[in-house]
């Protein structure tokens, strides 16, 4: 399968305390990769430096042949903007405009930052939003909206720039049991239909069921990756066999 993102030696530090010392991993089209591990892992930064939401301190990012960052040096700002407008990121606290109606959040960044015409963005809007079991909501305000359906409108938005890949950080872990299976569904539909996507999360089933391979992170790296089975079954890593122990 194509590799759309390689990874090699990340590292990213806030304050002199090094949160990612060496992260090293690929994601091929067609992937579902759950990310997986304790707080503090440095999960969350990881993706937020290959969406370029965080400067990382070396290494080197490469989507789909181009590096927007090699041994810690970035390319020029149309190469990165480029680049990273090929990834969609939905995140744990929604990030909706709460001043604009479900609409309008979705035909407003793809009119200014994709070129869509008024008329192509309103359609795309409808469609995405029936995918996700919300066309009647598309003229209601984000505060109106239970926290599961703000996520799945997250989602279409995310899918309206018609991205390569998407990353989900934790897009569960703000809402209750009922509204996260609403948002994993969802989730599961886009793994079906072999949308690329890389997802740290904390749902553990969902990771077994829908993911195709796992990465362990501890201590700022990649401690193990594998497919489900092995990664659940027989972890070889002491702090992966801890973590897994923690959590049943």
């Amino acid at each position: 399968m194509k590799e759309l993102i390689c990874v090699e030696g990340l590292k990213k530090g806030f304050g002199g305390q090094m949160v990612l010392t060496n992260v090293n991993f690929s994601v091929a089209q067609g992937d579902v990769i759950a990310v997986i591990g304790p707080s503090g892992a440095g999960k969350s930064t990881m993706l937020r430096c290959l969406i370029h939401l965080e400067k990382v301190d070396g290494g080197t990012i490469t989507v789909e042949g181009k590096p927007f960052v090699k041994n810690g040096v970035y390319e020029s700002p149309a190469q990165i903007k480029q680049i990273t407008s090929r990834m969609g990121m939905v995140f744990q606290s929604f990030n909706l405009f709460p001043h604009l109606s479900v609409r309008k959040n979705l035909t407003m960044p793809a009119m200014l930052a994709n070129g869509q015409t008024k008329e192509q963005a309103e359609k795309r809007a409808e469609e995405l939003l029936a995918k996700v079991g919300l066309r009647d909501k598309i003229d209601m305000m984000p505060s109106t909206l239970s926290g599961g359906q703000q996520q799945r409108v997250a989602i279409a938005r995310a899918l309206m720039m018609d991205p390569d890949i998407i990353l989900f950080d934790e897009p569960t872990s703000a809402l209750d049991p009922q509204l996260t299976a609403e948002v994993l569904e969802v989730m599961r539909q886009l793994a079906a239909a072999k949308m690329t996507m890389l997802v740290v999360t904390h749902e553990m089933t969902f990771a077994r069921e829908a993911a195709n391979k796992i990465l362990f992170m501890c201590d700022g790296e990649i401690a193990e990756a594998g497919d489900p089975k092995q990664i659940f079954s027989a972890p070889k890593d002491s702090r992966l066999a801890e973590f897994l122990r923690g959590i049943k």
